[in-house]
């Protein structure tokens, strides 16, 4: 009789779930508003280069966009200058064709970047004005770099690299990276952005991923590993925590796309009345040929 009971309780408490959830089951229409617009800033100098302006409007996140709408983007006849707190430079504009893209970017080549110095931009554009503040901190140098074989019984011609670095004894280090192979460009690791809050004043031992470019593909099986023969240029260089903040909440943000679990997070962003990233690089190299 007990069982019976149950049974029917069972069946009861079922019943009671299914009413429940279908008379909870409806559609949902969001009406997502059109975000005002700002303007979007990548700009970047770092030590013994010029400082570099790529200006661009932002668009809805559920607007439709493909290629041939990049150009529309690029803001045009900006008045963009860079100060270092004794000279100012006024960055010219010009245009670069990439593979069929005109990417409008603005420079100046009477203004190279030093350690120590502190480097303010101010963009006046299409009725709008942004500020921004970086600085080139000084370069602290990786002690050493190689490459570990057979990580991966499955790549047994495919090696690891690893890195040592003795970190100074003041807290608040902050490093972004890259790596080149052969004659490749620079490109940065998918989480290329460091502190130092674990394992300040401390030297320490560790792995280093290949960069890539986030357009391509990655086989995950094999990601973050060299071949043999590889000539590998790691390019280590000291940020300030604006410019660290920007690249570790956008690598996070990009990290979790498609998670449906994953919590919205805030780019921060060091552009006053705008969006983006102005920041300085004080950058040191280490190249490692991988043995046959």
């Amino acid at each position: 009789m007990k069982t019976y009971i149950s049974i029917i309780q069972s069946f009861a408490i079922l019943i009671a779930f299914s009413i429940l959830y279908s008379s909870c089951e409806k559609d949902i229409s969001i009406d997502v508003p059109e975000p005002p617009d700002k303007l979007v800033v990548e700009g970047f100098i770092e030590t013994g280069s010029f400082p570099y302006v790529i200006l661009t409007k932002n668009s809805a996140y559920y607007s439709t966009f493909n290629l041939t709408d990049i150009n529309k983007y690029f803001v045009h006849d900006a008045v963009v200058k860079v100060s270092d707190g004794t000279d100012t430079v006024t960055l010219q504009e010009i245009t670069l064709d990439t593979a069929g893209v005109q990417i409008s970017v603005y420079f100046s080549l009477n203004m190279i970047g030093q350690e120590g110095k502190t480097y303010s931009l101010h963009i006046e554009a299409e009725g709008k004005t942004v500020d921004a503040v970086t600085s080139i901190l000084p370069s602290i140098q990786l002690d050493s770099i190689w490459v570990v074989f057979n990580e991966k019984p499955d790549f047994p011609d495919k090696v690891r690299m690893y890195c040592q670095l003795t970190d100074p004894s003041q807290l608040g280090q902050y490093v972004r990276y890259f790596t080149k192979v052969d004659t490749e460009t620079f490109k940065p690791g998918l989480n290329s952005v460091f502190d130092d809050v674990l394992i300040n004043g401390t030297t320490f031992k560790f792995p280093l991923d290949r960069g890539y470019n986030r357009n391509d593909s990655i086989d995950f099986d094999s990601y973050g590993l060299y071949n043999k023969g590889d000539t590998i240029t790691l390019k280590w260089c000291n940020i300030d925590k604006a410019h660290f903040d920007f690249w570790r909440t956008l690598e996070f943000s990009l990290g979790s796309q498609g998670n449906p679990f994953s919590s919205p997070l805030e780019i921060k962003s060091n552009i006053v009345g705008g969006l983006g990233i102005w920041g300085g690089y004080s950058p040191s190299y280490k190249t490692i040929i991988v043995p046959q």
